[in-house]
């Protein structure tokens, strides 16, 4: 090739690469070239085939809520699914080759599901729903987060329990003392029990019953079991200040604590601190016992404060084949529409927010109407301790120490430092 040729040549290709360099300008600096991605894949559709899920009832469901909660609204809204309950012990369940699909339980022993591998967390159930966790009261979501060390949520509440102080009006009456105030501490509370406890002819009435040490000490939410390093936690000033408060009480002479069926049938508690008793008082008034409601005793550190949260959640098996379904169960049980009958037929405290359904407590339920149920509302639960899988053995070490201590047989020291030593000995012996 002679050099003109080859002059040319060069001048073509030069024309050529600067032609080549301009579009690849027309991609801004250091972006490679973008191709379409795959379309986002849409979500499944729920199946709508019949389905029955099994659901293990941990914590007790009446028939008749079981059907007018449940199966009803689930037959208006979901009718291709059906519920089986399932009830007694669940280890027995599971052996015999059933798992649950959902589960029901309080918040203190959701930790029971853990050894059988049924726990999980139903956030991404949750979003895929679209369920709205703002409806709920923040602290019953949190009571179950902090179960967990990555702050899952198992389960969904659908009730929950309150603390009130019921009064026997008549017993009052006949002594010629006032009727409790709103806002009192328990030192308050044992002060008006000393004006009430009595022996008239042969009763021997009892001025105030607090029900059992646990439920007392609820307020201040002590810990007996540190659920991360799995230790006694009752060796201390807390359960210390819970026991002698408890003691105190009870060293009115004649006044020992009891259960509903002294308050309720034999009318010989003047004051009774417990949780709600609203669908048994429509007996209790049929057998003559005319009642009051009072805000519940506070320690004077917690005032205003009835108990750590004790709510009752509805839980998706981890196990379960149809979590869809289930979730679709739990997003009919937690509804407004199934809260306000919840709420005003069987006397259950939502745990929504809508401060409206507060108003409907205990609205359908006979001989209750003229009762002023204000008082309830004047308090607030405290958040729930983390519960341990040790919590409700612990817990019985922890009440036994106490009856020692308060029966003269132990000093309050004594009965701590044993319950802390049996507490931690249950622990070592079930690992």
């Amino acid at each position: 090739m002679n050099m003109k040729k080859m002059r040319s040549a060069a001048i073509c290709m030069l024309a050529l690469a600067a032609a080549l360099a301009g579009c690849q300008q027309a991609e801004p600096a250091g972006q490679a070239v973008k191709t379409p991605g795959p379309a986002p894949k849409e979500a499944e559709p729920i199946s709508t085939d019949p389905v029955k899920l099994t659901v293990f009832k941990g914590q007790a469901i009446s028939d008749d809520e079981w059907d007018q909660l449940l199966v009803q609204p689930l037959k208006k809204k979901y009718p291709y699914i059906t519920l089986e309950p399932l009830s007694g012990n669940l280890a027995d369940i599971i052996a015999s080759g059933v798992v649950p699909d959902l589960l029901t339980q309080f918040n203190g022993y959701v930790t029971d599901f853990i050894p059988f591998n049924l726990l999980m967390d139903l956030t991404p159930l949750l979003t895929k729903h679209k369920i709205d966790l703002k409806q709920f009261d923040p602290v019953y979501l949190d009571a179950l987060r902090v179960i967990s060390d990555k702050g899952e949520l198992y389960g969904l509440p659908y009730s929950t329990q309150f603390n009130a102080l019921y009064y026997n009006k008549d017993l009052f009456d006949r002594f010629g003392v006032g009727y409790p105030k709103d806002g009192m501490t328990w030192d308050d509370a044992a002060q008006l029990a000393e004006k009430l406890t009595r022996k008239d002819g042969a009763v021997q009435y009892v001025g105030l019953s607090y029900e059992h040490i646990s439920r007392l000490s609820s307020a201040l939410s002590p810990d007996i079991v540190d659920m991360r390093k799995e230790k006694a936690t009752v060796n201390n000033d807390l359960w210390k200040k819970v026991f002698e408060l408890g003691h105190r009480i009870n060293s009115i002479p004649g006044n020992v604590s009891t259960g509903n069926d002294e308050f309720i049938k034999n009318k010989r508690v003047a004051m009774y601190g417990t949780v709600n008793l609203l669908t048994k008082l429509t007996d209790a008034a049929k057998n003559g016992l005319n009642v009051g409601v009072a805000q519940y005793p506070s320690f004077k550190e917690q005032p205003n404060v009835y108990g750590y949260v004790d709510a009752h959640y509805m839980l998706i098996s981890r196990q379960s084949k149809y979590k869809d379904q289930a979730m679709q169960v739990i997003e009919v049980f937690t509804s407004e529409e199934v809260q306000k009958l919840s709420a005003r037929k069987f006397a259950r405290l939502s745990p929504l927010q809508n401060p409206e359904l507060k108003k409907q407590l205990a609205a359908d339920i006979p001989m209750l109407g003229s009762l002023d149920l204000s008082p309830i509302f004047k308090s607030k639960p405290s958040p729930a301790p983390a519960f341990s899988k040790y919590y409700r053995d612990a817990r019985k070490i922890l009440m036994a120490q106490y009856d020692l201590y308060n029966e003269g047989q132990k000093d309050v020291n004594t009965a701590l430092r044993e319950a802390d030593e049996e507490i931690n000995k249950l622990i070592q012996g079930s690992k």
